[in-house]
């Protein structure tokens, strides 16, 4: 760890608005600065243009000074970094669990998301995201990032994964680049998506070639828009249900890429030769049983697969009234893996 990073985790600490409860695990803004660019097998159109990812790095303070092992994580259509620490009701946050576990945790708005910068909704697909989040893990891996105002660390370990899409952006990125060392699919399925998730694409499709949403920005369109319900939730409590924040309107180019970029996936997967978790819920309005057991079978590169099931949780589990066993499977899985 370079003297500046030392002392901007050292600021951090001491004057914590950043800093948690627990003395030992900071949170630091991170951003990456990154291009928009496809160079994957999936046929869809970026811009190329230069962009900055910004997000947060949650980790115990000895995680970021060792530079041993990183997880980045990121978010599916709707939401963006807030998924992974959502502080609407207590004990949700999954990446300040984590890092309580032990783990360093980087959770990310992705481009058009958040506080990272906005390409035009046509402008970014989900080639061009398997290529940004590449580029993120090479700048984790040598430090070329910015943490806390200072440069980054470099990791030896890196670990990539994501909830729905950002499952499929992990599993291109590690099928195209063989750069990560794990991969966390929490709720991508390429072979049994039900009838709800089709039409839902399809509607969102529909809206995206009439150019978006009303009151969104040109080519934006919220995914589920009019069963925001049902996607998201099945056993959450109420006081979830009322505290998760209004949906985020995607970029187009998204939801217009997902045909081609989901064929690309299903050819691929055998091509990832490190270990991967699968992680879903039993009640996924969006990938229902056996969905996890069809996309576990299909890395048929990798050195072990481990399953989780999340009992009575849909599309998105960290939600759920089993949320905790989310964190606690996410948690030996890394364990597991960094010893």
């Amino acid at each position: 760890m370079t003297a500046a990073l030392g002392a901007a985790v050292a600021a951090t600490i001491a004057t914590s608005s950043v800093a948690l409860a627990h003395d030992q695990v900071v949170e630091v803004p991170i951003s990456f600065a990154v291009q928009n660019t496809n160079t994957t097998t999936v046929p869809c159109t970026s811009d190329g243009g230069d962009y900055t990812v910004r997000g947060t790095l949650v980790a115990p303070r000895e995680a970021v000074e060792s530079g041993g092992s990183v997880s980045l994580l990121l978010h599916a259509v709707t939401f963006d970094q807030d998924y992974w620490q959502f502080d609407g009701v207590e004990d949700y946050n999954v990446a300040r669990q984590l890092a309580e576990e032990g783990h360093a945790i980087v959770a990310v708005d992705r481009l058009g998301y958040g506080t990272s910068d906005r390409p035009a909704g046509l402008d970014t697909c989900f080639g061009s995201e398997a290529d940004v989040a590449h580029q993120m893990v090479q700048a984790l891996r040598s430090g070329d990032y910015e943490l806390g105002g200072a440069d980054g660390t470099s990791f030896e370990h890196v670990y990539l994964g994501g909830s729905s899409v950002g499952g499929l952006i992990s599993n291109l990125a590690a099928a195209h680049y063989g750069d990560v060392d794990g991969v966390l699919n929490l709720s991508w399925g390429d072979f049994a998506a039900s009838p709800y998730g089709a039409l839902e694409v399809a509607d969102a499709s529909r809206r995206c070639l009439l150019g978006g949403d009303p009151g969104a920005e040109p080519d934006y369109a919220v995914f589920a828009k009019d069963s925001i319900d049902t996607f998201y939730f099945n056993s959450a409590e109420q006081a979830v249900r009322d505290a998760v924040p209004a949906p985020n309107a995607d970029p187009c180019g998204q939801v217009l890429s997902l045909g081609p970029a989901l064929t690309v996936d299903s050819l691929m997967l055998a091509r990832i030769d490190v270990p991967v978790l699968v992680q879903f819920g039993d009640a996924d309005a969006i990938f229902p049983p056996p969905a996890a057991d069809l996309q576990a079978a299909r890395y048929l590169g990798s050195p072990e697969v481990t399953k989780s099931i999340i009992a009575d949780a849909s599309h998105y589990p960290v939600l759920e009234a089993n949320h905790a066993q989310v964190v606690a499977d996410v948690d030996a899985w890394l364990d597991a893996r960094s010893g």
